[in-house]
């Protein structure tokens, strides 16, 4: 089997807790900290807590089911704390979970939302061509914005 069959496997397996997002209501988002990288995303769902973390060094993602969420914390380097540009999702129904890039080249989730036609909540590898040469090994977090019309201006 080549590296290539051996990755399309980890994908599919790391992901397997995917689609037991679609559907849940999203609670609460809380964001692993080492200072300074992002390092864990925890989501509080109406399905259960899940976390969405790098896998073998962070060239890929996976999902796991969590028995609780941690608590907001910020103690010796260990911070749990909440990610503002995510909140915009709380309240809402997880209406898609889709993993987008590949292994080692910007691997990761995107959510979108009920009621948020035009964001989407992304979570990815740091491995996506521009990574930071003074981080490794985590997350890069955003919000995509997207339009649908053409407006003259």
């Amino acid at each position: 089997m080549t590296m290539k069959e051996d990755y399309e496997g980890y994908t599919k397996e790391s992901s397997k807790f995917l689609p037991k997002l679609e559907g849940a209501t999203l609670h609460t988002v809380l964001i692993n900290v080492v200072d300074p990288e992002f390092n864990v995303v925890y989501l509080g769902t109406s399905n259960g807590v899940f976390a969405l973390q790098g896998e073998v060094g962070g060239g890929y993602l996976g999902v796991h089911e969590c028995p609780d969420l941690p608590e907001i914390t910020n103690q010796d380097g260990y911070i749990i704390c909440k990610h503002q540009p995510f909140e915009r999702f709380v309240g809402k129904t997880i209406a898609q979970a889709r993993q987008i890039g590949n292994v080692w080249n910007g691997h990761g989730y995107e959510l979108a939302f009920s009621g948020e036609e035009n964001h989407t909540m992304i979570v990815q590898s740091i491995y996506c061509g521009v990574e930071p040469k003074e981080l490794s090994d985590c997350l890069r977090l955003g919000v995509g914005v997207y339009e649908n019309q053409w407006t003259k201006t």
